[in-house]
């Protein structure tokens, strides 16, 4: 039998055994990005679902007793735009006869991040609670995190719950009559 000589040239010599393993570990790394990618925006959308179910539930504004005001009383107060600030319990003087009180409740301290504020206004006169607002909120979950803003979604989003909890409180008269 005769042998024939064989001559290579550039890049046509015969496969190395290891071009099939590079071509796996190429695409598994590449599925590894991509499932990462799907991950983020997955999580992003299960805490949103989460969270509307629950403002659904329990956000919103509930009003234990509804209190009137005069129209002095409101622009003593800093009212605009039909409502008046109420000052947290800290930072509120003695002489203001309503505050507010915060209360925060971590549900997921994982990345998203959710939580439930809940924001009580009381006489101080009595301690009454006259009212509190509900709501649920997740920031981030966004991929790829660090290079932008974290997104955001809370009872805000939520169709048809009021949040304006100074406005459902107070009602401001005139002459005897509400507005």
């Amino acid at each position: 039998m005769k042998q024939e000589k064989m001559e290579f040239v550039g890049n046509s010599a015969p496969s190395n055994h290891s071009e099939p393993l590079k071509t796996v570990a190429i695409m598994m790394l590449g599925a590894m990005l991509v499932s990462c990618a799907g991950w983020m925006p997955g999580r992003q959308a299960y805490w949103d679902a989460k969270v509307k179910e629950m403002c659904e539930k329990d956000g919103g504004v509930t009003v234990y007793e509804r209190v009137e005001i005069t129209g002095d009383e409101y622009k003593q107060f800093g009212g605009a735009e039909g409502t008046i600030p109420v000052p947290d319990e800290r930072l509120s003087k003695r002489d203001i006869p309503y505050f507010s009180k915060l209360s925060v409740k971590e549900i997921n301290t994982e990345y998203p991040r959710v939580t439930r504020r809940e924001t009580e206004i009381v006489r101080r006169a009595d301690g009454k609670v006259l009212g509190k607002v509900v709501i649920y909120a997740r920031v981030g979950g966004d991929f790829p995190t660090g290079i932008t803003h974290a997104t955001y979604f809370s009872c805000q989003d939520v169709p048809g719950i009021r949040l304006d909890v100074e406005k459902q409180i107070f009602a401001i008269t005139a002459n005897g009559e509400t507005k």
